[in-house]
């Protein structure tokens, strides 16, 4: 399903959709740039907004073309701990 007009999190400039090279959001889980992506995109600052096993918590199904910028320190900590965004926030409260 596609956000509600104005609820997007692209709006925000924080969040990209990645397309590995068999142009496709629908097989990037099985490709490459995926795998890349799953172990090197926090050094960088960016999560997978909407993982599978959390979409109870995220209330998203999964899609893991989406990754948004949390920054490094943020990323790095919800890596090691295994946070999706929402938990990560509940633990800043």
């Amino acid at each position: 399903g596609s956000a509600k007009p104005g609820h997007s999190e692209h709006q925000t400039g924080l969040a990209v959709d990645v397309m590995g090279s068999n142009n496709s959001y629908y097989d990037f889980e099985f490709s490459d740039e995926f795998e890349w992506m799953r172990d090197n995109a926090y050094k960088y600052g960016f999560i997978k907004r909407y993982p599978d096993n959390k979409i109870e918590i995220t209330g998203v199904n999964n899609e893991p073309w989406h990754y948004r910028y949390v920054g490094v320190d943020a990323a790095l900590e919800m890596q090691k701990k295994g946070l999706c965004l929402e938990e990560y926030i509940e633990t800043l409260k």
